[in-house]
């Protein structure tokens, strides 16, 4: 036998048939193979993107989970103002009152209008202008019109928005993790947003007449940013608010606890 392996025939059972061996499978065309390779690259380049993205990811929730560990929950601070008192050496009775509460006044602006109930010899009777002494913010109407004032009670009180802070009473344990001059946010009523603020001082702890609820507590005073100042005139002393404090700013500064 002389023929090639080309030429072999494979014959079956059946005499009368022959099996031809398979024919090689043909190449896909070229614009199929480019096809295959688009999507092999489109696969390859969307699972970079996912692993970038998860990693990006991991490294968010890290550097979030870093953040929280130095944001240090001062607990709740009130709103605090200097009052300013405005009202009569002797008694009077409030004729008119053109103050209102919340509003703004200037320094000089007429608050009120008053009858002296004596003056000197407690015959004479004489109307008087209490006047603003300083720029500020109406707190209280202390004693309305028709009413009388004893001598030296308030009859209108003020204050200097510039001049507001907020008051929070911190642990010692917690109070060793502060420094003077540390970022504070506070966030309560009246806030949209968290307002920033500085760690001033540490007012001296006064032994007298402590209650054992705040014995081992020293109140830390926080001045609100300038910037927020606008703000400030919206709210009203006595009001409480949430704090916590970054510990990663003012690195290297006075600690609190020392300050006292």
């Amino acid at each position: 036998m002389s023929a090639t392996i080309d030429n072999v025939r494979t014959y079956d059972n059946d005499a009368t048939r022959v099996i031809q061996p398979p024919a090689p499978a043909a190449p896909p065309p070229p614009k199929r193979r480019r096809r295959s390779a688009l999507r092999v690259a489109r696969t390859s380049l969307v699972v970079l993107i996912l692993l970038a993205a998860a990693g990006a990811g991991g490294n968010h929730v890290v550097r979030q989970r870093l953040a929280e560990r130095n944001m240090v929950d001062a607990g709740t601070a009130v709103l605090i103002a200097e009052p300013i008192a405005v009202g009569s050496a002797d008694a009077a009775v409030v004729t008119d009152m053109l103050a209102t509460e919340r509003s703004s006044v200037s320094a000089g602006a007429v608050l009120a209008t008053i009858t002296l109930t004596a003056d000197g010899d407690g015959n004479t009777r004489r109307v008087q202008k209490l006047q603003a002494p300083a720029a500020g913010i109406v707190t209280k109407i202390n004693v309305p019109p028709g009413q009388i004032a004893r001598a030296g009670e308030p009859i209108v009180t003020l204050y200097d928005p510039a001049e507001v802070a907020f008051a929070v009473d911190v642990p010692l344990e917690k109070l060793r993790k502060f420094r003077l001059g540390m970022t504070a946010y506070v966030t309560g009523p009246g806030l949209s947003s968290r307002m920033i603020s500085t760690l001033e001082k540490v007012e001296p702890k006064v032994d007298a007449g402590q209650q054992a609820s705040t014995a081992d507590k020293l109140t830390v005073v926080l001045r609100p940013d300038p910037a927020a100042r606008a703000t400030v005139r919206t709210l009203v002393p006595g009001l409480q608010f949430a704090v916590v404090v970054d510990t990663t700013t003012a690195v290297g500064s006075t600690p609190a606890v020392n300050s006292a």
